[in-house]
């Protein structure tokens, strides 16, 4: 009787050899990157309990534009600071000419008690920054703490009770400073706000000029007339929304906290 188990791992072997090509292949794929650091703050004050400390992964290679989020982590922490975080990304997001940094907020619920005011780069400028060291919110004599805690980043839903269009997600970002920045699908956008109270006044925002499609350049239009013409704000810090509303008491734009 003739034993055939000579041949079959014969053929085994040439199968596996036909299908190394692809193991190499496959080999590629970008796992899942990370940075390691640590978020403190040099206040010798306790983290309230319930705190949460956020990090992101952000591209600041525009200057006239908002930061885009790449990947961020919130962290619940069992201690006091320094708290140590992981946060991972995906490596396929990154690309060699941009810049990236780290950004990070401390919070009690809604409330934003540290954040970062520098930048602290990562992965294409040099070595990485990631040992963040947070500025208290309102800190100093005379400064006071942030009006109705509408500083951070908004996702727009409706401008002018119209849902948003466009593959791109339109943003609104406002910083303590009373710095605005936001994109609505194409152009990104600046300038400043005033808040008192429950009373807000963007002034006059500022654009960059590229060709868009004719439905999202009146999106950005009316983007920015909503804010121009935006007086108050109606803030549901459980639900993290933001309305803004005109001077007519009607509804401007409808944000949800990112």
């Amino acid at each position: 009787m003739t034993d055939h188990r000579p041949l079959l791992s014969r053929r085994s072997f040439a199968g596996l050899v036909a299908l190394a090509p692809l193991f190499a292949a496959s080999g590629a794929v970008a796992a899942p990157a990370s940075l390691r650091g640590s978020v403190s703050y040099r206040e010798r004050i306790a983290l309230p309990p319930g705190a949460t400390v956020t990090v992101r992964l952000i591209d600041v290679s525009l200057a006239d534009a908002p930061s885009q989020t790449i990947a961020e982590t919130t962290i619940r922490p069992r201690g006091q600071v320094p708290v140590p975080f992981v946060l991972r990304y995906d490596d396929r997001d990154i690309r060699g000419r941009r810049s990236y940094a780290l950004s990070a907020e401390i919070r009690d619920r809604d409330r934003l008690l540290f954040t970062t005011t520098r930048r602290y780069s990562v992965l294409t400028g040099g070595r990485d920054d990631t040992d963040l060291v947070l500025e208290r919110v309102g800190a100093g004599p005379g400064r006071p703490e942030p009006e109705a805690g509408i500083d951070g980043r908004w996702l727009v839903q409706e401008i002018r009770g119209e849902r948003i269009r466009g593959r791109r997600q339109a943003t609104l970002e406002i910083t303590r400073e009373g710095r605005v920045s936001g994109n609505a699908g194409c152009n990104g956008i600046g300038g400043e706000v005033k808040i008192s109270r429950n009373r807000v006044d963007f002034g006059r925002m500022i654009s960059t000029q590229m060709a868009c499609a004719p439905d999202i350049m009146r999106q950005e239009r009316q983007f920015i007339e909503a804010l121009e013409g935006a007086r108050s704000f109606r803030l549901e810090p459980r639900r993290g929304t933001l309305e803004l509303i005109d001077g007519r008491g009607r509804p401007a734009m409808r944000l949800r906290r990112a």
